[in-house]
């Protein structure tokens, strides 16, 4: 039969691997694929040819983008991007290295920023007359300083650098979004907000006077006359005097400190009592 006190001991260790494996994973963003339209237009002689000799392309690009749910304002945090196939396309099915760009519009209700994410180089093989279509890549965003509650991220420019194998080549395929949609969010501390205004206005004034004599003779007299007086006006939202000592929030948190404390070495006490329990149990 499990003894009680091995039940505890297990317990507070599967609370303990609980606990830690919920701080472990922070929320995610859901993420949900948005398309925008996009056109790419070709002014190098060299992109133009690589683009079968189009000038320009438009059409519909997709984008998914997942995230943290929640971050502080000018943090770095990390973006998995996932773009679908693009309008420009190849004239020939090759190998390539290409590094994606994306330009974010940022918007929250502390203003408006450009954020922009580089994903890391990769090797892929394009089809020939198909959308290219770049593989999901992590990149890290920072965001806006002055950034208050939701942060809202939409596609403004996707660049891609490619590189061609065999021959070698090297161009950039630019393109912009002539249609936008916010493709993730990322949620931030909100503006602080007041609403009420306090005034008051303290004065006092203490006055006081001391006055003593002493005499002193054969047989002794002491005579001595003390007078005082104060005065103490306040004006405002609250009046009063008083001569206890005042508290505040730092008492608060001392006082919420030391409970925490006390609460953290019972629980350690409970432990240890109990592993000592165990051991005894199997010395006997």
């Amino acid at each position: 039969m499990v003894r009680p006190y091995k039940r505890t001991a297990g317990g507070l260790a599967a609370f303990a691997v609980m606990a830690g494996g919920m701080l472990a994973f922070a929320p995610q963003a859901a993420a949900a694929p948005v398309t925008t339209q996009v056109k790419c237009e070709f002014t190098d002689a060299l992109v133009i040819q690589a683009m079968d000799n189009k000038t320009s392309v438009s059409g519909a690009q997709p984008f998914t983008i997942t995230g943290p749910a929640d971050s502080t304002p000018g943090k770095s945090i990390q973006l998995a991007i996932d773009p679908g196939p693009s309008p420009a396309s190849s004239p020939l099915k090759a190998p390539i290295k290409i590094t994606p760009t994306v330009v974010f519009d940022a918007k929250s209700d502390g203003g408006t920023a450009t954020l922009t994410a580089v994903g890391a180089t990769t090797t892929m093989t394009v089809e020939a007359k198909a959308g290219i279509d770049v593989p999901k890549f992590n990149a890290n965003v920072q965001l806006p300083s002055n950034a208050k509650g939701k942060v809202e991220l939409s596609p403004k420019k996707f660049q891609l650098k490619i590189e061609v194998i065999e021959p070698p080549l090297e161009f950039t395929v630019p393109c912009n979004m002539t249609s936008t949609a916010v493709a993730y969010s990322v949620t931030t501390p909100a503006a602080a907000t007041s609403g009420g205004s306090t005034s008051g206005s303290t004065s006092g004034s203490t006055s006081g006077s001391t006055s003593g004599s002493t005499s002193g003779s054969t047989s002794g007299s002491t005579s001595g006359s003390t007078s005082g007086t104060t005065s103490d006006t306040t004006a405002g939202s609250t009046t009063g005097s008083g001569t206890l000592p005042k508290t505040g929030p730092l008492d608060d948190a001392l006082s919420m400190g030391l409970l925490g404390g006390t609460v953290g070495l019972l629980g350690v006490g409970g432990v240890l009592l109990a592993t000592r329990r165990v051991r005894s149990s199997r010395n006997a």
